[in-house]
C-alpha cells in the first residue's frame, strides 16, 4: 500500500507491506530486517527516505 500527503517540503509517501513472517522478510531484506531496501531507481526519485523500517504485528483485521 502507498499512502501520500502533501507537506511543505513536497510529498510524503508511506509504504505499507504485509508479510507472512519475519523469516519471509529476511529472505527479501537479509539478516538486518530493519534496514530499508530501496531500489536504486526509486531512491533516485526521492529527495530523502528513511534508512530503517519498523515492523508491527497485525492483531485485528476489520473485514467490512
Amino acid at each position: 500500500m502507498l499512502l501520500e500527503r502533501e507537506v511543505l517540503e513536497g510529498v510524503e509517501i508511506i509504504v505499507i507491506t504485509f508479510w507472512q513472517s519475519l523469516n519471509s522478510i529476511r529472505g527479501f531484506a537479509g539478516d538486518d530486517v530493519e534496514e530499508a531496501v530501496v531500489a536504486d531507481e526509486a531512491a533516485s526519485l526521492l529527495t530523502r527516505f528513511d534508512r530503517h523500517v519498523r515492523h508491527y504485528e497485525l492483531i485485528v483485521k476489520d473485514e467490512v
